[in-house]
């Protein structure tokens, strides 16, 4: 079973990445793996184009093309 729950809004998957990136919650690498997913799908769903959110040390951008991308800055 999952340690990520599929009702996480966006917020508090970035909470859970945040920590889990710094090392204050660890995850297993398929949790990381669907709470990423999940953060992208939501992105994609919840953003506009060209919106941005910086939340601690991750950066969740929706392009204007759609696309989405999380990245871990250190």
């Amino acid at each position: 079973m999952s340690g990520v729950d599929p009702n996480l809004t966006l917020q508090q998957l970035l909470n859970l990445l945040a920590d889990h990136h710094h090392g204050r919650a660890p995850l297993k690498d398929e949790d990381k793996t669907l709470a990423v997913g999940m953060l992208k799908k939501r992105a994609e769903e919840e953003l506009d184009f060209g919106e941005e959110l910086v939340h601690d040390s991750i950066r969740l951008i929706k392009r204007v093309t759609g696309a989405v991308g999380v990245y871990f800055n250190s």
